[in-house]
């Protein structure tokens, strides 16, 4: 199992002006495990699963990405605020394949840390990061830095989802809209 110790270059994380932390007070990313084998895992997995259907309604399509996906998982004064599942698809590309934050933490920027995050741990080892999202979401990962426009997917919520609308907001998701963020850009 794969433990990420995010926190072991704590001078990262300072500034230069006294030692403040760049994060606010008791902001901090929890470690979680790999989940390499999901049987294995299972409880881990369920303790997430309902955070994660908030931003993807089929447990179906969570149990595909999370088995090779890694799980971020971001507190503030020790809550789950927001999580993520990465996977790869290449030895250049990775996959934002879910984030979601609590609805009372939404809003905060919790999000955009979480994604920033995301992109200092893979730039090292990846050039770019994609992001398949409804048209509603487009301008927030647009601000994110996923600003290259790769595809889109037509009908993909209609064809891979049961249910039988899926909706973000008042607009009902059809399409698959796919953007990219260069990981080496500064």
């Amino acid at each position: 199992m794969w433990v990420y110790d995010i926190y072991s270059e704590k001078s990262r994380y300072l500034s230069k002006e006294g030692g403040k932390t760049n994060l606010p007070e008791e902001f901090e990313f929890l470690p979680v495990e790999h989940l390499v084998n999901i049987r294995k895992e299972r409880e881990d997995k369920e303790q997430y699963l309902d955070l994660l259907l908030e931003a993807d309604p089929s447990k179906e399509m969570i149990d595909k990405y999370l088995t090779d996906g890694e799980l971020f998982v971001l507190t503030y004064k020790e809550n789950i605020v927001c999580i993520a599942v990465v996977t790869v698809i290449d030895n250049k590309t990775i996959e934002l394949k879910n984030i979601a934050t609590k609805e009372e933490y939404r809003g905060k920027g919790f999000a955009k840390k979480m994604i920033k995050y995301l992109v200092d741990n893979y730039k090292t080892k990846y050039e770019k990061m994609i992001v398949g999202t409804t048209e509603n979401c487009i301008p927030f990962y647009v601000k994110q830095g996923f600003d290259k426009y790769e595809k889109t997917i037509k009908n993909f919520f209609t064809d891979n989802y049961d249910e039988e609308e899926i909706k973000e907001g008042n607009l009902i998701c059809t399409d698959m809209f796919y953007y990219s963020k260069d990981l080496k850009k500064k």
